[in-house]
């Protein structure tokens, strides 16, 4: 497994932190807000699929994904602009996807958080990484950033509402409390 150290305590005069398990959690291709945005068309797109034809109340929706009101407002400004959404006001308005979960890619939600996703992006976070100047992971990135593309253009919302469910129960699974019961011994009883 590689342990990837974050770079931008260089800049401030402070050693670079050690890695630490909890790091395995920060972004390397896609940045919080586009993380949050694939987090709520999911949300929403599970929720469509429970109930079609439905409105998800965006103060629901922030809760769910323990998003301030105005944090989730704008990645919904966004993502209505990219013709992924569709919004309706009111008492029984809320948000709603703007074509069936299974014609919306995960590359286009990505597109529309972090512009052209991965094309050009260096993923150690140089500003200049090209062929003529490469990073040490070059080599390696530029086999892998269209495979990488073509991954994400194959999948859908649908897709990923299934792996989430699917994730969701191995992780019930696992934390499920184990049945206590009483060894049994083969000892007579007097």
């Amino acid at each position: 497994m590689i342990k990837l150290v974050s770079f931008d305590s260089v800049n401030r005069g402070r050693p670079p932190r050690r890695a630490d398990p909890a790091d395995s959690a920060r972004p390397l291709l896609y940045s919080k807000t586009c993380q949050y945005a694939l987090r709520t068309m999911e949300r929403i797109a599970a929720a469509e699929a429970r109930s079609p034809g439905s409105w998800i109340p965006q103060s629901e929706l922030a809760k769910e994904l323990s998003l301030s009101s105005p944090s989730l407002g704008q990645i919904v400004h966004r993502l209505r602009k990219s013709g992924l959404l569709t919004a309706r006001r009111g008492p029984s308005g809320g948000v709603g996807l703007a074509r069936p979960a299974a014609e919306i890619t995960v590359a286009e939600v990505v597109r529309a958080m972090d512009g052209t996703g991965l094309a050009g992006r260096c993923v150690l976070g140089f500003d200049a990484c090209t062929d003529e100047a490469p990073c040490a992971a070059h080599p390696v990135w530029s086999f892998v950033r269209p495979l990488l593309e073509r991954e994400l253009e194959a999948q859908s919302l649908e897709d990923l509402v299934r792996t989430v469910e699917k994730k969701r129960g191995l992780k019930k699974l696992r934390h499920a409390p184990v049945p206590m019961t009483a060894p049994k011994t083969n000892k007579p009883r007097s």
